[in-house]
């Protein structure tokens, strides 16, 4: 997650936010809106996880069936998510990705249909020379941008990403600070400056040896073999708009790779 701090619950949160009972909000509502109230105050920030139900109840009064409630109104609103074995996060503006085009894995049952995936900026860097991505991308692959990110796979598992694209066409991303790019959808940004949406793709799968720090990144031993899944995508029927390549770790999470899934 963006924060390793742990689940912060203490008096300071009562005295702070708990507020006399509210005519006509039923209990589950008037905990939510204190759980708001120190979200919006900064007391829990983005990425930050929340304190347990049991621990929610315990310090307010409330039962255990009013904070499991007052937690699942704010993952329905999408102030915070769960993660299973992991806990309950603020995503205000964390920037989950919840229906990607791109490392779509599928969710078992009780699960979203995909997986969400937390991205987190790396690195940033201009690219002259030729490589993989020139084929892609259907040019000499001179003045690419690439950004490399860490992608958080449900809190299970990380995922490394390097995103290309002309840094003429958009050089707005080229020159912004590179903290400006935290929390957002890269796909959903570039579609946006071109004013028409990514409509296509295509994606290819392949085993390959790891750099150190792509290993480091995903949590493989040095030199070890990942997936690598290579992609571009297009706005319509011109040429394409990025390449895309993912190292992936050994998962039993299942991949999908469909254009129509």
């Amino acid at each position: 997650m963006a924060s390793n701090s742990l689940p912060k619950v203490d008096a300071e949160f009562v005295d702070k936010f708990l507020k006399p009972s509210l005519p006509g909000l039923p209990k589950y509502g008037q905990l939510r809106e204190m759980l708001v109230a120190a979200i919006i105050a900064g007391y829990w920030g983005p990425g930050d996880q929340l304190p347990a139900e049991t621990d929610l109840a315990r310090l307010t009064g409330f039962s255990l069936g009013t904070a499991q409630r007052a937690l699942r109104a704010l993952v329905e609103e999408g102030l915070v998510v769960r993660i299973q074995g992991n806990g309950t996060f603020v995503t205000n503006g964390l920037g989950l990705i919840e229906e990607p085009l791109h490392l779509r894995f599928l969710g078992e049952a009780g699960e979203p249909r995909f997986l969400p995936l937390i991205p987190t900026v790396l690195t940033r860097k201009r690219i002259s020379k030729r490589g993989p991505w020139s084929d892609w991308l259907s040019n000499a692959g001179v003045d690419l941008l690439r950004i490399d990110r860490k992608l958080s796979v449900n809190g299970e598992f990380n995922v490394f990403s390097s995103f290309y694209f002309d840094a003429h066409t958009f050089r707005e991303l080229a020159e912004q600070p590179l903290k400006s790019l935290e929390g957002i959808s890269l796909k959903e940004l570039l579609g946006s400056v071109l004013s028409m949406p990514i409509t296509s793709f295509q994606q290819s799968t392949l085993l390959v040896p790891c750099a150190p720090h792509i290993c480091k990144v995903i949590g493989i031993s040095p030199n070890a073999y990942a997936l690598l899944l290579q992609c571009s995508a297009s706005a319509g029927r011109a040429k394409p708009v990025y390449y895309l390549e993912s190292f992936i770790p050994p998962t039993n999470r299942r991949l999908c790779l469909s254009n129509d899934y």
